[in-house]
Order: C-alpha cells, then structure tokens, then sequence
C-alpha cells in the first residue's frame, strides 16, 4: 500500500546518497538553501521536483575522491 507522501512525490527525482565525506546535515542544508521549488528527504534519499535541482544536486555530492556516490533517476 502506497502512502500518501509516496504518491505524491512518485513522479519526483530520486537522489540516493552513500556518502562519507558530506553529511546528511550538509546536503539537506545545501537543498534548503539552493533549491528553486519543493524536495523531500528521507535517510540517503532526496526527492526533487525540480529537475535542475536534482541534477545539481547529483552534480554536488556525485564524487568524492573519484567514486561514484550518487546515484540519480529521473
């Protein structure tokens, strides 16, 4: 059963995050203070409805010492 959040962001873009270096903290700090329209978080995960926000945000945290860390799905 799909909940209510669930549905009503299905048709964001998922960032999944794995990421030492940056903390959760920063990167939704980051999100509040640079995103031009809504996202959500939970976890290792954001959701943006904003695709630019989503690729730029993926773009920030992708890497970290050259290893993939952020996976992106639109």
């Amino acid at each position: 059963m799909i909940n209510k959040i669930e549905a009503a962001i299905a048709d964001w873009h998922v960032v999944s995050t794995n990421n030492e270096f940056y903390s959760n903290e920063n990167m939704l700090v980051w999100a509040l203070k640079n995103c031009q329209d809504k996202f959500y978080h939970r976890g290792n995960k954001f959701w943006f409805h904003n695709r630019k926000d989503a690729t730029i945000f993926a773009l920030k945290y992708a890497d970290y010492l050259g290893e993939p860390r952020v996976t992106f799905s639109p």
